[in-house]
């Protein structure tokens, strides 16, 4: 596979690398975390409620516990009266039974006295010396929330593989589950090569430029639930390649970005086949296509292009479906899709797919997307304006202005 200043004979299909990808992907192991820190985390088992919810029947309203039957009839010209007994306040038990021609005052959440089978609310009730007038009649269960009405005791409230947002973490807490096995995280080495590149933040001097991929290739890592470990700038030399390459793969997955197309310099491909098993290099999409993947130490390592742009759209079509499948998810890049109109023409060549930056504007009941015009592999403006992309097949030679694609959605952190 030595393409060094000589180009690729061939491009792997993005299908088939993905395919390959996957096949050396192992699914991680799961841990046990506190409820509280699961938020975005994968769960590894069935969630299953520990109580009822509520656990006890209790009022939906402020109003009055009553027996339904004995408001049957009431009206505002002809109310029905019934005498104060008590009052029920939210936070305790109560020993009070209801019998009839009885109510009890009693706060929403409050539980229910016995006997007493509705609430009328106190909009619809007179209260004097005692007793209260009932305008309106209630039927059984009315105002209410009956115990196990919302989640059963033993039922299943969260289901493997879910990822966990905030009401999920709400559910475990109201059901008892304060601890929650979750899928472990993948530990991600991080390396970018180039002696051009330099830290943020410092005066750029001579063709110094800040190293970009090292943060944005972590947020990506980090977005889809992976733990990123930064590993820093390493030299073009291939010999300082090859120990961080090493030292990497003590990590579940390997990134290294630059290095990989087919200049003098780009090295990594080679480094890669000498140390493990080079599966592929060169991948037939654009922006992307100089990406490599392989094996070291039974590690995954993806050589992942210089270029900004070029290096998160890899991302996105091969390492996000690998650290999802380590996690239990489905191996695919996870975003919300949208079916849109292409606001103008988009041409692409045969046998390789295009991924094609878009904007997106509602119109009417339909979104239009409109291509970014500038898209070379070096623009970072064109993924920080774009919404979402989609992908022209290998078989397509573009789509015409009002056409519809699906377009993949960026989130939204």
């Amino acid at each position: 596979m030595h393409v060094r200043m000589h180009g690729f004979e061939r491009y792997t299909k993005l299908s088939d690398a993905l395919k390959i990808v996957l096949s050396h992907i192992k699914r991680l192991g799961k841990e046990e975390i506190s409820f509280n820190n699961s938020l975005g985390r994968v769960l590894a088992s069935d969630v299953i409620s520990k109580i009822d919810i509520p656990p006890f029947d209790r009022s939906a309203v402020d109003g009055y516990a009553v027996i339904a039957s004995d408001t049957f009839g009431a009206s505002t010209l002809k109310p029905v009266e019934l005498k104060i007994v008590g009052s029920i306040k939210i936070g305790s038990r109560t020993g009070l039974r209801l019998s009839a021609g009885e109510a009890a005052r009693i706060m929403t959440g409050a539980p229910m006295p016995k006997g007493a089978d509705a609430v009328v609310m106190v909009e619809h009730v007179k209260e004097k010396d005692g007793k209260i007038e009932v305008l309106l009649p209630v039927t059984p269960g009315k105002n209410v929330s009956a115990q196990g009405e919302d989640v059963k005791l033993g039922e299943i409230v969260l289901q493997k593989g879910r990822i966990l947002r905030p009401q999920d973490v709400g559910m475990l807490a109201a059901t008892g589950n304060v601890k929650v096995e979750v899928s472990a995280k993948p530990h991600v080495a991080i390396l970018s090569t180039g002696a051009e590149l330099q830290e943020p933040g410092k005066p750029l001097k001579g063709a110094k430029i800040a190293v970009v991929n090292s943060y944005s290739l972590s947020a990506a890592v980090a977005s889809c639930g992976g733990m990123p470990l930064r590993l820093g700038i390493v030299p073009d030399k291939e010999k300082q390649i090859r120990f961080a390459l090493e030292g990497a793969t003590k990590s579940d997955m390997v990134l290294i970005s630059g290095g990989s197309s087919v200049g003098e310099g780009d090295v990594v491909p080679d480094l890669i086949s000498e140390l493990g098993e080079l599966l592929f290099h060169g991948v037939a999409m654009r922006p992307g296509s100089p990406t490599g993947f392989g094996v070291i130490n039974q590690k995954p390592v993806f050589a992942l292009p210089g270029f900004p742009v070029s290096s998160l759209v890899a991302f996105d079509m091969l390492v996000r479906p690998a650290l999802r499948h380590m996690q239990g998810l489905p191996p695919d890049r996870g975003y919300q899709k949208v079916r849109a109109r292409l606001g103008r023409k988009v041409s692409s060549t045969l046998g390789r797919i295009d991924v094609v930056r878009v904007k997106l504007q509602s119109s009417g009941e339909e979104f239009i997307a409109d291509p970014i015009r500038v898209t070379g592999s070096g623009i970072l403006s064109s993924m920080t304006a774009a919404d979402g992309f989609f992908l022209v097949p290998e078989k397509r030679e573009g789509f015409d202005e009002g056409d519809i694609v699906e377009v993949e959605i960026y989130p939204h952190f």
